[in-house]
């Protein structure tokens, strides 16, 4: 450590020159504590959604000293941090799953839906070139983003007056030449990392959306701070109002959240903490993604269950019992022909139907149904009508019969246990 940090101090006396110490020690400072900054982010994150690194392939674009790598590194199956800016990269420590690579960010390396995560932390703001590179850069992001990835942003809001880049008030408001004078006059270091002020491209609330609409990706939340209206509202009654004036991305001074492709919005918010239902809850010890099989003597699959369902019984996890009708959605990774389900009706004389939707845009189908003539165990496998587009399949079950138990405190109303429930690409042999 001791090395890299006097690395990190000849780096600055090369940037900003010996004299300047005032320049050198607030930049060694910052590169030195990018690790914690980032971990606070992370754990920012964290709080918003369901995230789990493992086996997942991870971009880091704009990844400085490799401050973040350091953390998840060794938790991932891959992680790839990306920087324009050698004389920050070189700082970075490779090891056998943490590689590091100069590239430009609106023209990646990699191949179509490359990365589970991308993180692009405070770095939109340096693609030089204005709104259209700005837009190419989501461009680009979300082309090696997979279908159901999460990319995790943070930029500063060109509309709050505290510049911190340059440390300074007001900056971002002036001509460039007035911006440089200015600086010069009260941080002139700053000019010495950077040609000139204009270097750093703000956006403002109007820019952003639009750039974000141009490149095919939306937060998963309503405002860009990891808040819904009404949940922006509650924490902030004030700020909030602007809200509901249609200002709600105005009075931040960051922007920050999780992005993700248009498409797959409505199924990513199921990973949202706060969107968990009571009765769906239930995180196991582990973080499961979504699975193209839900089995229940594995895991809990809180954020693949829709509505319908009860807790597991505390003395049978292999099994959940449902509702007169129920809901989940399967991961189809774009080979799933067939839905299977397995599960037992205490009920005799009980008809199960089974219905699909392929699409979020399309109505469910009936794609079979099955009469347990007595209790009795159960096995169905139905031909799905299409070959349905990688991404999740909403499967509806739903019982003609349903019971209470006899236990006069349980109001449940139940139809069924249900064991597993999943996609395959091959109809098993027995059916």
């Amino acid at each position: 450590m001791a090395n890299k940090k006097q690395s990190l101090h000849d780096q600055a006396r090369e940037i900003f020159g010996a004299e300047d110490r005032e320049a050198i020690t607030r930049w060694v400072d910052y590169w030195q504590h990018s690790k914690g900054r980032n971990e606070a982010l992370l754990r920012s994150f964290k709080r918003l959604s369901l995230i789990n690194f493992d086996d997942k392939q991870v971009l880091d674009i704009g990844c400085g000293t490799g401050g973040l790598g350091e953390i998840i590194g060794d938790k991932c199956r891959l992680y790839v941090g990306a920087d324009y800016n050698l004389h920050v990269l070189k700082f970075a420590d490779s090891a056998l799953r943490r590689k590091y690579l100069q590239c430009s960010g609106v023209a990646l390396p990699f191949a179509d839906a490359s990365f589970d995560y991308i993180f692009a932390f405070d770095v939109i703001e340096h693609v030089q070139g204005g709104e259209p590179q700005q837009t190419e850069f989501l461009k680009e992001l979300s082309r090696v983003l997979r279908p159901f990835g999460m990319i995790f942003l943070t930029t500063p809001n060109l509309w709050y007056p505290f510049e911190g880049h340059s440390r300074m008030y007001f900056p971002q408001y002036l001509p460039r030449f007035l911006a440089d004078r200015y600086i010069r006059m009260v941080n002139p270091g700053f000019l010495k990392e950077h040609n000139t002020f204009a270097e750093i491209q703000l956006l403002t609330p109007r820019v952003f959306k639009r750039s974000l609409r141009n490149s095919g990706l939306t937060f998963l939340h309503d405002l860009p701070c990891g808040l819904d209206r009404l949940e922006f509202l509650k924490n902030a009654p004030w700020a909030g109002v602007f809200a509901y004036l249609g200002l709600g991305w105005y009075p931040h001074a960051e922007f920050w959240g999780i992005l993700a492709r248009e498409g797959a919005k409505e199924f990513l918010r199921r990973k949202l903490r706060r969107n968990w239902f009571y009765e769906q809850n239930q995180p196991s010890a582990r973080v499961s993604d979504f699975q193209p099989v839900i089995d229940f003597r594995r895991d809990a699959y809180g954020y693949q269950l829709g509505e319908g369902w009860y807790w597991h019984e505390s003395n049978g996890a292999g099994f959940r019992w449902m509702r007169q009708q129920s809901s989940c959605y399967l991961e189809n990774r774009g080979k799933g022909r067939f839905i299977h389900v397995k599960g037992y009706s205490p009920l005799p004389e009980n008809r199960l139907e089974v219905r699909a939707c392929l699409t979020p845009e399309e109505k469910s189908i009936a794609i079979g149904e099955h009469f347990c003539k007595e209790r009795e165990e159960f096995e169905v496998e139905y031909l799905l009508p299409a070959l349905p587009r990688p991404g999740l399949v909403r499967v509806e079950l739903a019982f003609d019969r349903t019971f209470r138990p006899e236990k006069p405190d349980d109001k449940r109303e139940l139809s069924a246990m249900i064991y597993e429930v999943g996609l395959a690409e091959k109809a098993t042999a027995d059916s």
